[in-house]
């Protein structure tokens, strides 16, 4: 059947733009609920039906326990309770698309069969078949998808002579509600393809929004008591988060703003300058984020020809000079960024057919030297620790019998960069896999496989190494297998953790999140170096000032490990670089050096949880905004 008219449609947490596309070539913005952008909120009516929009949050007024805010709750498969109706995302997803729909036939005279639907880079199968089956139950026969990212950068280079040639490679940070997505694509001879992605956590519109509310609770708390953020889940305050919204749209486009809180409390006045400050942490978050997707990518900043931003906080003030000052290139942003995306899906859905939804290979990712030389360099810097733990311990008589002397710290140094070892074979296996042929089903399987080995097997490797130094000095006891096993386990355990997350990673996001489970080879180099480096001088028979040198540096070098271990931001990385190996290299002493290793394996169990809370964040995007929602709706 020909089709006379078309429909574009991005659905975002906050807000859903829609654009038709008539016959004669003429493109109109949608205007459902009186604005372009209507409210992606819904009201569940007790006869089975829904309300959407401005309509839904003026009923929630009187019964806020049938309102659902974010859609997106929905979407991951699990049902969400509005009052005695349990809803799932088919539904909430085809009463959104049914208002749109509506007021698209009501234009365009007749019935609309097409929709071409802007989905999250991250999306995989189960999430395109939630949205694919609530198009279908909102009427529409032939639904195609297209990556947001993507639409984004083809409206951009449809309405400007920002574009990028075959070869080129671009940067799309899609600045929304509830996530700020970035996505590296690259123009090959076949069009935009999707190179990497990730997630700023910590620099959404909603963080953005907190970081407001906080600052106006502290604006009007008396001086000596605590304010804080957790202020938000009691009722008196929870209004304050809408009026710091409100305040931060009002900011876009005005110079200052004054809000207005309940009483006793006098309005708060703030300005743009005041609003660039108050969200310095989220643009830190965005800055470590843009270092993130391009090192999985597997480019430099250099190598971009494009840098776009777009959504509904693109105006937030200082996201353009991040986006500047990390890939040295200035962002350039659409004319109408509230509808980029929407009227972008048209045209990049231009003669498509109705597609699969999700590709049936995993993306492939690029295999890098170090991925092959870091199982062997891991190994050999345990081996080179647990063999200095043999070669430097000595005994001596004591009116208790015969003591030993050995570096205990250097035991469990050994197993847990053993357990680090393990960690990158299990990467390692994956990534060779990924960079040729994939299946989705088996490189599932294999990454949860190895992982979960790498986590069993960091275990018991740890448990050879303590028992290995209790046979070589004769003591038929378990203390010395406590010493490698107790720091090991944190970082087993998250090899576990990751195993099983990584069934629920989408498939698209599959490439980009192996390349932060990567653990930086320069740190463990450096921090074997600096513990061996402190072993030496204090067992050592040399001179007292040579011995203090030696100390120092390997202070200094293990401080460095810590900073590289911890901070994955190039500009942060160099800052604490700097302080740390300043700081390690200040208080190395005979007293302390045990402090400093151990500071070195907290790190890497650091390293570990973030690795767990990264996976977590990617496999269950819409988490943290559950949790913060049933923490609302249970605060009284």
């Amino acid at each position: 059947m020909s089709v006379t008219a078309r429909l574009g449609v991005d659905i975002g947490s906050a807000t859903t733009k829609a654009v038709l596309a008539l016959p004669g070539g003429a493109r109109l913005p949608l205007m459902p609920d009186g604005s372009p952008r209507m409210r992606s909120r819904v009201f569940a009516l007790p006869d089975g039906g829904f309300l959407v929009g401005s309509a839904a949050r003026a009923a929630a007024l009187e019964h806020p326990d049938r309102y659902l805010a974010d859609p997106m709750l929905t979407i991951a498969g699990a049902s969400i309770q509005l009052g005695d109706r349990t809803v799932d995302a088919v539904e909430v997803f085809a009463a959104i698309l049914t208002a749109i729909k509506a007021e698209a036939t009501r234009i365009a005279g007749h019935q609309l069969d097409l929709v071409t639907l802007t989905v999250p880079p991250a999306w995989g199968r189960i999430r395109r078949d939630a949205l694919r089956e609530a198009a279908t139950t909102a009427g529409f026969t032939n639904v195609v998808f297209v990556s947001a990212p993507a639409a984004i950068a083809t409206y951009l280079a449809s309405t400007s002579a920002n574009r990028t040639t075959a070869g080129g490679y671009m940067l799309v940070c899609d600045a929304g509600a509830a996530a700020t997505t970035l996505t590296v694509l690259e123009h090959d001879d076949h069009g935009l393809q999707q190179l990497a992605t990730t997630v700023a956590a910590g620099a959404s519109g909603r963080d953005f929004d907190q970081l407001v509310a906080a600052h106006l609770i502290a604006a009007v708390t008396p001086p000596g008591q605590p304010a804080s953020a957790a202020d938000l889940q009691d009722p008196q305050w929870r209004s304050v988060l809408a009026a710091a919204e409100d305040a931060k749209v009002n900011l876009f486009d005005h110079e200052r703003t004054a809000v207005a809180l309940h009483d006793p409390y006098p309005p708060v006045v703030v300005d743009r300058t005041d609003l660039a400050k108050i969200v310095q942490p989220a643009l830190a978050a965005l800055s470590a984020a843009v270092t993130e997707v391009l090192s999985a990518a597997d480019i430099a900043g250099t190598h971009l020809s494009l840098v776009v931003l777009a959504g509904g906080n693109a105006a937030m003030p200082g996201m353009k000079q991040v986006l500047a000052s990390t890939t040295c290139h200035e962002p350039q942003v659409p004319v109408r960024t509230d509808i980029a995306a929407a009227e972008g899906a048209l045209t990049a859905a231009v003669g498509s057919e109705v597609r699969a939804a999700v590709p049936a290979e995993l993306p492939r990712v690029k295999l890098r030297p170090t991925d092959l030389i870091r199982p062997a360099l891991f190994a050999a810097s345990s081996m080179a620790l647990l063999a200095a733990v043999a070669m430097t311990l000595w005994t001596g008589d004591s009116p208790t019998g015969l003591t030993v002397h050995l570096a205990e710290e250097l035991i469990s140094a050994a197993a847990v960069v053993a357990v680090l070892t393990a960690w990158s074979v299990a990467h390692l296996l994956p990534t060779l896999y990924l960079a040729g042929d994939s299946n989705v089903s088996e490189g599932t399987t294999l990454i949860r496989a190895t992982f979960a080995g790498a986590g069993a097997l960091g275990i018991v490797i740890a448990a050879l190494y303590g028992l290995a130094i209790g046979a070589l000095v004769g003591a038929i006891t378990t203390e010395y297998a406590s010493h490698a096993i107790v720091p090991a386990v944190p970082v087993a355990a998250g090899a576990l953790l990751v195993a099983a997350l990584a069934r629920s990673i989408p498939a698209a996001a599959v490439a980009a999140w192996l390349t932060q489970l990567r653990h930086p080879v320069s740190a463990v180099l450096l921090g074997s170096f600096g513990i061996l480096a402190m072993r030496y001088a204090v067992s050592a028979q040399i001179s007292p000032g040579l011995s203090s040198i030696i100390i120092r540096i390997g202070g200094a070098a293990t401080g460095l490990a810590i900073a590289v271990t911890l901070i994955r931001s190039r500009r942060l990385q160099l800052l604490t670089a700097a302080i740390l190996t300043i700081g390690g290299f200040s208080v190395s002493s005979l007293g302390n050096n045990r402090a400093i290793t151990l500071a070195y394996i907290a790190a890497i169990i650091w390293w570990t949880a973030t690795r767990v809370a990264t996976t977590a964040r990617i496999a269950y995007p819409q988490l943290r905004a559950r949790v913060e929602q049933v923490l609302t709706a249970r605060s009284p």
